[in-house]
């Protein structure tokens, strides 16, 4: 039986049994002619529970007949009989109800076993890409971790580490789904990069939809976006979209680093999935860097930074630490 039916079915008998006894102008009956007028299912439903009661009153009917025959107290025994055929009915409509309940949970438990399961990571300094079962591209950044998780009524990856960019084949009964530390992104087909980074999730779309949404928010708050679309998802709080380029977030698939006005925080970071030691900010400025940086020269980049910000360069053996000079 499939969920829809079930919960039509499980709605039908809490409906009949409010209504039955009801005046014409009860107060519910507006919300419940809504609800019939939904869906053919829910009127199939409601139809089923009503011909199960009615089938009760017919063959009541004809056992009342034949034993008032011979009865002395008919009334006693119709009120009798009364009670004990509602008892009847509403035990067969509960039970409806609890079996269409069961149903539907055993459905949701077989919905929720994972088909395959995947966890894909990519070391410092190497790019990884796969295409997952359905035909779906995964493209990691260096340094990047995901794991990846197909069932039958989605496609799940949470992205633990890094970047990653996905080509989603079209599939309108399984929506694809990414998750990152703060944010849920949900699609159905389209191109689009997802990169955790500085304490934010930046999404970035190609082409087609994505839903954007801040998870551990009070609310739910997301925002769409579309083709060159980007928006930046913080904790707690609501998507932002930002004027930026598309096509500059995928452009590490091509080898170019590009920052528009990145903090040194992100900028370090970003560069700690290309070489061994990291590079990791210790600098308290607040100095903006705007560049193009191509991974074959990122040492002679680094080595620029005290050009371009005030801060110097202090290397051990287990990084490189940006400080205030």
């Amino acid at each position: 039986m499939s969920q829809s039916r079930n919960a039509a079915l499980e709605q039908a008998s809490k409906w009949f049994l409010r209504l039955k006894d009801a005046a014409p102008d009860h107060a519910d009956r507006g919300r419940f002619e809504a609800w019939l007028m939904e869906s053919e299912a829910n009127r199939q439903a409601y139809q089923r529970i009503a011909e199960t009661w009615g089938d009760f009153d017919s063959a009541a009917r004809i056992t009342h007949i034949s034993q008032a025959m011979s009865a002395r107290k008919l009334d006693d025994d119709i009120r009798k009989r009364q009670r004990a055929n509602t008892l009847t009915k509403l035990g067969t409509v509960v039970a409806i109800g609890l079996a269409s309940l069961f149903g539907f949970q055993q459905w949701q438990n077989w919905q929720a076993q994972p088909l395959e399961t995947i966890a894909q990571t990519s070391a410092p300094g190497h790019m990884v890409s796969r295409y997952l079962p359905d035909g779906s591209k995964l493209s990691l950044d260096a340094h990047s971790d995901t794991k990846v998780v197909y069932y039958r009524d989605k496609r799940y990856v949470r992205l633990l580490h890094g970047q990653a960019v996905f080509e989603v084949v079209k599939d309108t009964d399984r929506p694809f789904i990414v998750e990152s530390d703060h944010a849920r992104i949900t699609v159905k087909g389209t191109r689009f990069v997802v990169n955790m980074i500085n304490h934010k999730t930046v999404v970035a779309v190609d082409h087609g939809k994505v839903m954007v949404e801040t998870l551990h928010a009070g609310e739910t708050t997301s925002v769409l976006l579309s083709n060159g679309e980007v928006a930046e998802v913080k904790d707690q709080v609501k998507p932002v979209k930002l004027n930026k380029s598309a096509k500059d977030c995928f452009a590490f698939l091509q080898g170019k680093l590009i920052f528009d006005g990145a903090s040194l925080s992100e900028v370090t970071e970003t560069l700690s999935r290309y070489r061994q030691p990291p590079i990791v900010n210790h600098s308290k400025s607040g100095t903006e860097i705007s560049a193009v940086v191509d991974v074959r020269t990122l040492n002679t980049f680094i080595k620029s930074l005290p050009a371009v910000a005030p801060v110097k360069l202090q290397e051990s053996q287990v990084e490189t630490a940006v400080v205030d000079r």
